[in-house]
C-alpha cells in the first residue's frame, strides 16, 4: 500500500468499513510510514473531537414545519409525463431486435417522406431548366435566322447597287466614245422609238375598246 491509498483510507478505517484483509495491510503501512502516522494522528484529533460534539435530535414538530413549507405541486408528476412514462415503460418491454426495427422503419419513413419531395424539386426546377436552355436555343436560332435573311438582303442590294454602278460606268466609257452629234442623233432616235410605240398601244388600245363595245 502506498501514502496516497493510506490517506484515503483513514475515514473508512475510522469507520469501520475495512474488511480483514484490508485493514491489515492498513495497520501494517501505518507501522512502517511516519508520515502516514501523522496523518493518522491528526486525523484522530479531528475525529475526537468531533466525537465530542453534543447531538441535537429535532423537534417532535420538526417534519411537519419543513413540509409545510415545501411547494408540493412542484413535484406533482403531471398527466403527459405519467403517459410518457407508461409508454416509455412499454418501449422498455420490447425486445431490443423489435425496438431496432422499429427505429430503422421510422428513420426510413422521415427519409423517404423528406427525400422524395425534395427529390421531385430538383427535378423539377432541372426540367423548367432545361426547357429554359431549349426555349433560349429555338430564340437564337430564329434570332440568326433573321440576320442572315437581312444579311442576304443587304447583300443583295449592294450587288444591285454594284451592278448599276458598273452599267453606269460602261454606259459612260461607251458615251465618251461618241461625238457630240452622234448623241443627238441617237437621242432623237430614241424619242422617234418611243413615240411610235406609245402610238402602237393606244391605237391597240382603242381598238379593243370598239371590239367590247360590239359584243
Amino acid at each position: 500500500m502506498d501514502c496516497r491509498l493510506f490517506a484515503l483510507l483513514i475515514e473508512r478505517y475510522y469507520d469501520g468499513a475495512l474488511d480483514l484483509a484490508e485493514r491489515s495491510e492498513y495497520e501494517n503501512h501505518r507501522r512502517l510510514c511516519a508520515a502516514c502516522r501523522a496523518l493518522e494522528e491528526r486525523y484522530a484529533l479531528v475525529d475526537s473531537a468531533l466525537g465530542r460534539l453534543p447531538l441535537f435530535e429535532p423537534s417532535p414538530d420538526f417534519d411537519r414545519r419543513v413540509m409545510a413549507r415545501v411547494d408540493v405541486a412542484a413535484y406533482r408528476v403531471s398527466p403527459a409525463r405519467r403517459a410518457f412514462g407508461a409508454l416509455g415503460a412499454v418501449w422498455n418491454a420490447v425486445p431490443a431486435a423489435a425496438r431496432n426495427g422499429i427505429i430503422i422503419a421510422a428513420v426510413c419513413a422521415v427519409f423517404i417522406a423528406v427525400y422524395k419531395p425534395l427529390l421531385d424539386f430538383m427535378i423539377d426546377t432541372i426540367q423548367q431548366g432545361a426547357e429554359g436552355v431549349w426555349s433560349g436555343m429555338v430564340f437564337m436560332k430564329v434570332l440568326l435566322g433573321k440576320a442572315e435573311v437581312v444579311w442576304k438582303e443587304v447583300g443583295a442590294v449592294r450587288t444591285y447597287q454594284i451592278v448599276g454602278e458598273t452599267l453606269a460606268r460602261t454606259l459612260h466609257r461607251v458615251a465618251a466614245g461618241f461625238s457630240p452629234l452622234q448623241i443627238a442623233a441617237a437621242i432623237t432616235s430614241l424619242i422617234l422609238v418611243a413615240f411610235v410605240l406609245l402610238r402602237t398601244v393606244g391605237a391597240a388600245r382603242r381598238k379593243g375598246e370598239t371590239n367590247v363595245g360590239i359584243l
